[in-house]
């Protein structure tokens, strides 16, 4: 049964390609990274750029709030990851995290770590307590990993995705993979967790221009979003209502929903290719990075999850 959903633009912002966003939880801030190697926090109720820092001259494909410390972390084409105060925009620190471009970032929820993946093939985990330990590598993956993402039904583990059309689950005791999924015929670009009634599952994105929802407990492919014309870039799950939001390099977010699968709407903004995707718990905004800049809607749904029993 289809139920109405819809998104009320309520902030754009023109810009340089954004590579990545990332909601606060508390303040009305959006932290975009762009490719010219900026990093802006922007105040979607005030339209306002609260801080913007130019941290490097190569693109940053993932930035994250770490709230609890009062942080920004950023993974850049140097290279190098960069730790910033984001009250003060103060560096806390940076190092050289891997041997080529650092695609995607995953702050832990509650423990002091962080994953990074990179072109180098490799995951690694990094312990902030610890002066930023390498605490593990887990290899696997043949091609560039693009995305990781810690589950946060059991934080001790987090799924991958890679070009190499290869989905492999991990935990962070192991340098090695539980399990690999396999079915995209192309690069997988984007990964997300979602939970529905009692069942948890995947929901990844491809070069193949679908997306797929997996029930990784059973190991099997449950569904295959199609109707993108190119690459799907980037997606979530939106944590407040059961809605599945893909991004593609064809320029349109499709809205499916996240419980029968069906597909719900088609959103153009004419800002070019989309490359980034965030949501979160408690918030009714959706936040998407094109080529050209920034946009935040507000989703308004007849439907919430319902709880697990």
């Amino acid at each position: 049964m289809s139920f109405p959903v819809e998104i009320e633009k309520v902030f754009e912002q023109r810009s340089e390609r954004v590579k990545s966003v990332d909601l606060h939880p508390t303040e009305p801030w959006i932290l975009t990274s762009l490719y010219s190697g900026t990093l802006c926090i922007w105040n979607y109720e005030s339209q306002v750029m609260e801080k913007s820092i130019k941290i490097t001259e190569s693109p940053i494909r993932s930035a994250k709030f770490i709230v609890r410390k009062e942080w920004i972390i950023a993974g850049s084409d140097d290279k190098f990851v960069r730790v910033y105060n984001y009250n003060t925009m103060e560096k806390v620190t940076e190092f050289e995290a891997h041997e080529d471009y650092i695609r995607s970032l995953a702050v832990h929820p509650n423990r002091p770590f962080v994953l990074s993946a990179a072109d180098d093939r490799l995951i690694k985990l990094w312990d902030w307590e610890k002066n930023w330990l390498c605490a593990q590598i887990f290899e696997g993956h043949d091609h560039y990993v693009m995305q990781v993402a810690f589950n946060p039904i059991d934080t001790h583990t987090f799924a991958s995705v890679s070009l190499d059309s290869k989905i492999k689950m991990w935990n962070l005791d192991s340098p090695n993979p539980d399990f690999t999924l396999e079915r995209h015929s192309k690069g997988i670009n984007c990964v997300d967790f979602f939970t529905a009634g009692d069942k948890s599952y995947l929901v990844t994105g491809s070069d193949d221009f679908t997306a797929m929802v997996w029930d990784y407990q059973t190991k099997t492919c449950v569904q295959i979003l199609e109707g993108h014309t190119h690459n799907v870039s980037a997606l979530c799950v939106h944590p407040e209502f059961p809605i599945i939001v893909t991004g593609s390099e064809d320029g349109t977010v499709r809205i499916w929903q996240a419980t029968t699968y069906g597909f719900e709407k088609t959103l153009q903004y004419e800002l070019g290719r989309v490359w980034a995707l965030g949501s979160m718990k408690n918030s009714p905004q959706i936040v998407i990075g094109f080529d050209e800049g920034t946009i935040v809607g507000k989703v308004t749904c007849s439907r919430s999850w319902e709880p697990s029993s």
